[in-house]
């Protein structure tokens, strides 16, 4: 698994290069429709990447759209320049910053949650990240400047993002493959299924088959409790309708 890990996690450093980590959004893209013969532009929420499993899908959006909310959800009239609630936190001397870095570490911590984990270089390099940030609030006046474009969170939700596509991609494939070296990995089961979905003991998934009907003797039903009668009380059929005790012919009067 290390192996196949680590090559995934290669792979996703290249493609986390040719993007703008610090501007672009990683939670909404602009597409270009026609219609009624006319070309317009459309925001919409990015894809997931064909091949995750629900638990991969389910965390990728939400790292993206709370990096989202955090680097980038407003703007300016004045400037085209985004900004989030990290940067609003950001001018509160100490306590803002303090409180930045606790949402940034709770961003890497769902990130890590995938199925599998993270590999450990884009890890460390989350976390790298996140002290950087922290460090810059420090400076006077220009701090708050470069905090506000080095944004932190949503180049951690870039970094997720390229990994869960090269992940997606071997998972479509079959194998992991590495370009450099030419070689190539199976894809290991602990990829494909969340360690909440396996048995911690014998690491098998606890979903099993259901055993056919009639091949175990159904158990035993035990009866029904029924009260004692009481000592000493008439039978049921002595009685009248009136409730009074039918005499026994063979007395005598």
């Amino acid at each position: 698994m290390n192996a196949a890990v680590n090559i995934l996690g290669k792979q996703a450093l290249k493609r986390y290069g040719k993007k703008k980590p610090n501007s672009d959004n990683p939670y909404m893209e602009t597409v270009t429709i026609e219609k009624n013969g006319r070309t317009k532009t459309k925001r919409r929420e990015r894809p997931i990447p064909e091949g995750l499993s629900k638990n991969d899908a389910k965390i990728l959006r939400r790292v993206r759209r709370r990096a989202y909310r955090w680097d980038q959800q407003f703007h300016c009239c004045c400037f085209s320049f985004r900004f989030g609630w990290s940067a609003i936190l950001g001018l509160i001397p100490i306590v803002g910053d303090a409180l930045e870095v606790l949402i940034s570490l709770s961003i890497v911590r769902t990130a890590s949650k995938v199925d599998g984990g993270l590999p450990k270089r884009l890890y460390s390099m989350m976390i790298t990240f996140i002290i950087l940030d922290f460090a810059f609030g420090f400076i006077p006046v220009l701090g708050d400047a470069v905090d506000f474009a080095f944004r932190a969170n949503t180049r951690n939700a870039w970094l997720l993002d390229s990994y869960l596509t090269e992940k997606a991609k071997a998972l479509r494939e079959g194998v992991v493959k590495d370009e450099e070296e030419g070689t190539k990995v199976s894809v290991p089961a602990e990829l494909t299924v969340s360690p909440q979905d396996r048995d911690v003991e014998e690491g098998i998934e606890p979903i099993r088959e259901l055993e056919p009907i009639g091949s175990a003797p159904p158990a035993a039903v035990p009866p029904a409790w029924t009260p004692a009668p009481k000592v000493g009380a008439p039978p049921l059929s002595s009685r009248s309708l009136t409730g009074r005790q039918a005499r026994d012919p063979r007395e005598k009067n």
